[in-house]
């Protein structure tokens, strides 16, 4: 390389316009079984979040080091919004929920009660055949906030808030998501994915608020300390090839175990 490189002009691929993205989700609580389908999502008109805010920084210095600092963050938390068509709020709120909104049940509350997480989404990038796969946003364990309504003269969309305290990461081209949940036994150790070879996704050393090199998280909930949703697992469990191994603290006859990962397509 050179300071007199030209370089070629750029591929159309490069124009990527969110029109042609693929929406789809699965719920944190979905029933045990592996894998459990992502369901597309429809009537999205945009998604958007936001860099982290943090609850906790502080610049730390110390004697003898002058001006330099080292900058602490902590307890971080992604703020961002859901772009619905306006006639499908309620399909949609629906959709987040698990519920059949008009059958089982009437109203779709726009007050949240819950700070647990609700859904994985992931948003499919796709080139201008609607067909390409270019990237993919997902973002774990989204939880939907408290909305208003919004209900002007003429036509206009509706913004529904969300946020995740686990950072959104976009996936290359070829991979896609997969969510496992297992019906713990006694005394098990290896549970078996559905996919035998996960994808490497990173190197967790390198990054904060990563486990696994091999999987975005896997948790147990555990229902005999009352548990309502999963919790983060961090030690003592690892994933090899299709297996999901635990070497101390083996989950209990009425736990569930969840883990998500990414595959080739």
């Amino acid at each position: 390389m050179a300071v007199t490189d030209q370089l070629a002009k750029p591929l159309e691929s490069t124009h990527q316009m969110g029109r042609f993205t693929l929406n789809r989700i699965v719920r944190q609580d979905a029933a045990v079984t592996k894998p459990i389908a992502w369901a597309n999502v429809e009537a999205i008109v945009a998604i958007s979040i936001g860099e982290p805010t943090f609850r906790y920084t502080y610049d730390q210095h110390q004697q003898g080091a002058g001006d330099e600092a080292n900058e602490i963050k902590r307890d971080p938390r992604w703020n961002g919004t859901v772009t619905v068509l306006a006639g499908q709020i309620g399909d949609f709120i629906a959709a987040i929920e698990g519920k059949t909104w008009g059958t089982a049940q009437a109203v779709m509350s726009a007050r949240m009660d819950s700070d647990n997480p609700m859904v994985h989404w992931e948003a499919i990038c796709r080139d201008a055949d609607n067909s390409t796969h270019l990237f993919s946003l997902v973002i774990q364990d989204m939880i939907i906030d408290s909305f208003g309504f919004d209900n002007p003269m003429d036509y206009s969309d509706r913004s529904i808030p969300f946020h995740t305290y686990h950072e959104p990461f976009i996936l290359a081209q070829g991979y896609e998501m997969v969510f496992d949940k297992f019906a713990a036994t006694p005394t098990t150790s290896t549970y078996t994915l559905s996919c035998s070879t996960p994808a490497t996704l990173l190197t967790a050393t390198e990054h904060d608020d990563w486990d696994f090199n091999n999987a975005v998280f896997i948790k147990n909930e555990d229902h005999s300390a009352g548990d309502v949703t999963g919790r983060r697992v961090r030690a003592a469990v690892s994933i090899t090839a299709a297996s999901l191994i635990f070497t101390a603290g083996l989950p209990a006859a009425t736990d569930e175990v969840s883990v998500l990962y990414a595959k080739a397509t």
